[in-house]
């Protein structure tokens, strides 16, 4: 059949909508009328609300209690040190020395031959009183090495990759972070001769201390006293008298070392060339031997002294040749109770080389290894024997690894030393940071370096001032936050004379009463505030003809400058000046205040709408549907007339 009422020429779906049309028409153009009325005036009351709470959070920033004891700061040198402060910063001026900038560690080996396979061992790798150990597998390549350092999940900070120099790849290890307390050291257990020894990296002192700890250990293992402070002082002599460490390009890394050993060697030569022991060379001397002795003594002085005759044999003469503080009135206890290096280390050995023996003579004797040798020989031991031999096998192989590290150094060098930043502040106080920020150096600011003053150049000044800048700037954007308001309420609530075209919130009460309650507090004067800072006015804020604000700067200015300290006084506190706007603004946008009401009803109404709209659509539908009955009805009753009709018509004829 086809659409509706097309076999009897009528156009119903046309018709019904026409007739559904005419019933909607009027109600809809209400609703989307007053929703239209309503989603501009709810728009209208957000701009109003937004402007009057810009100028509510200026005021709570006001209202801080350190609002108004901002500091500036400014320095002579930005290239050498720049400086923040907080509230708690004293004004003033300060002379800053950068005497040196904080820098991390930064070590490199020497050369290291492409086709170098490294024997199985391991690196105990520190980074200050952090530690991780890294096991190397044998044939590991140089990338290997790199690799285990970085991968490693305890790694505390250290960083490593090679270079390649003209004479072949480098090993660089460095320190993430800056500081003394951040030094690297790497120590290496390993089969003498093996390549991993590349990787070691100890300092002279370093060195130097490992040696003294190991001999401490073995003299109390031993049962000897320990040495006295000259020994320490011996050692120390010797620490300073080391070969100086050189790259693969034979420079020298410690020049003073390699000094000192030049000193060693012409002490030598001049020994050979006078080969007297301390004894002889100082018997006949009156300013070795005489207490007291100088160039004007008398006679009687020199007749009467005697010098002592000597108290050591042949071998404690040798042997005090070791001995620090040593004279030649010395007694014989002196010596005997020193026990050189060399002693301590053939003691220890002493100490083994009876199991040694025995384990030599069970491996030849019968079928076992030298593991299962030794483990037979301990067992025949009692629990303390067995581990004061254990302690004394540990301490002689500390003490050998020591020595080696002392005489054969082939480990990697120093390409930047740990240090921490120093600064002098005004010529008196020595100031250190483990970075190049140095907080509260002075109370509340905080140093920023970033050079190093130069030797004889003047030093750089930090001045700390009230930031009257921040102040007057925040009064400037209040005044502005207010005109702002003002001109919106005057856009929504205006009336153009011209055409007659109201803004959505003309006549509203709302407006007139927020601009009058902000006037009244910005009239009043503040109680509690100086004599001379009670009112907008004084400080050079006055209401234009128009209703703006503007800023007399001149005032302003006077009453920053002479003022600063007591400004706190006017906008601060529970009845200051900010206070009394944030409470007058509340009470209009707060949530139970006049404007969010207002928005609040209109929230509601637009809810009524969509009510009505869902009623209008739901009782359209069923007039439509009623419609579209009715026209079939009529279209089947026409039809049925139409057929007896033609019935009727045939039968006359």
């Amino acid at each position: 059949m086809g659409p509706i009422g097309m076999s009897s020429g009528m156009d119903i779906n046309s018709m019904v909508s026409k007739i559904v049309d005419a019933e909607r028409i009027p109600k809809q153009q209400r609703i989307d009328f007053e929703r239209v009325k309503i989603d501009t005036s709810i728009s209208a009351y957000g701009r109003l609300r937004e402007s009057l709470d810009t100028m509510k959070n200026l005021m709570a920033n006001f209202r801080q209690e350190k609002a108004f004891a901002l500091r500036s700061v400014n320095s002579t040198e930005e290239n050498i040190v720049t400086a923040t402060a907080t509230t708690d910063a004293i004004a003033g001026k300060y002379a800053v020395d950068v005497l040196q900038l904080a820098q991390s560690h930064k070590i490199a080996s020497d050369v290291i031959p492409d086709d170098t396979r490294f024997g199985t061992g391991k690196l105990q790798i520190s980074l200050g009183d952090e530690q991780f150990d890294l096991s190397l597998r044998k044939n590991s390549r140089l990338t290997d090495v790199v690799r285990a350092i970085n991968g490693a999940s305890d790694n505390p900070g250290v960083r490593a990759s090679i270079i390649k120099d003209r004479n072949g790849p480098r090993l660089i290890a460095a320190s993430d972070q800056s500081g003394a307390e951040k030094a690297l050291t790497i120590g290496v257990e390993a089969e003498p001769g093996n390549d991993l020894f590349r990787f070691e990296f100890k300092t002279i002192e370093q060195r130097v201390r490992d040696l003294e700890q190991a001999q401490a250990e073995a003299l109390s293992v031993l049962g000897l006293p320990p040495q006295d402070g000259e020994q320490e002082q011996a050692v120390g002599e010797a620490q300073e008298s080391l070969p100086g460490e050189e790259t693969g390009d034979g420079q020298t890394v410690d020049g003073k070392a390699a000094e000192d050993t030049q000193s060693v060697e012409q002490a030598a030569q001049e020994g050979e060339a006078n080969p007297e022991s301390p004894q002889e060379a100082n018997s006949g001397r009156p300013e070795d031997t005489i207490p007291g002795w100088t160039e004007t003594a008398s006679g009687t002085l020199m007749d009467s002294y005697q010098a002592p005759e000597p108290e050591l044999d042949e071998k404690a003469i040798e042997k005090s040749k070791q001995v620090p503080g040593w004279s030649n009135t010395a007694s014989g206890t002196l010596t005997d109770s020193y026990v050189t290096p060399e002693e301590a280390q053939a003691k220890l050995e002493d100490e083994l080389a009876a199991e040694k023996a025995a384990i030599v003579k069970a491996v030849a004797d019968g079928d076992m290894t030298e593991e299962e040798a030794k483990k037979l020989e301990r067992e025949k031991l009692s629990p303390e024997e067995r581990e004061r031999l254990e302690k004394v096998e540990a301490i002689q192989s500390e003490l050998a690894e020591a020595q080696r590290s002392m005489q054969i150094y082939m480990g990697m060098s120093e390409v930047q030393s740990a240090q921490d930043s120093v600064v002098l502040l005004d010529g008196v106080a020595e100031l250190s940071s483990h970075n190049n920020v140095i907080e509260d150096a002075i109370e509340g600011v905080d140093l920023t370096l970033k050079g190093t003053t130069k030797p004889g150049e003047r030093a750089a000044e930090i001045g700390v001032e009230y930031d009257r800048d921040s102040v007057r700037a925040d009064i400037e954007q209040f005044v502005n936050a207010y005109n702002q308001f003002f001109q919106v309420s005057q856009d929504l609530s205006k009336v153009d004379p011209t055409t007659g075209r109201a803004g959505p919130l003309a006549g509203d009460s709302i407006v007139r009463s927020a601009d009058s309650r902000l006037k009244s507090v910005f009239s009043s004067s503040v109680e509690g505030a100086p004599k001379d800072l009670q009112s907008l006015t004084e400080f050079g804020i006055t209401t234009t003809r128009e209703g703006r604000l503007e800023i007399n700067y001149q005032l302003l200015d006077k009453q920053l400058n002479n003022n600063f300290g007591n400004l706190g006084d006017f906008f601060g506190g529970n009845n200051g000046f900010a206070k009394k706007v944030e409470d007058a603004i509340h009470s209009m946008t707060g949530m139970t205040g006049s404007i969010r009401t207002r928005e609040k009803s209109l929230s509601e109404q637009n809810y009524r709408l969509n009510d009505d709209q869902t009623s209008l659509d739901r009782r359209m539908e069923g007039i439509e549907k009623r419609t579209q009955d009715k026209f079939a009805a009529m279209q089947d009753a026409t039809g049925k007339m139409q057929a007896q009709l033609a019935g009727m018509m045939n039968a006359l004829s």
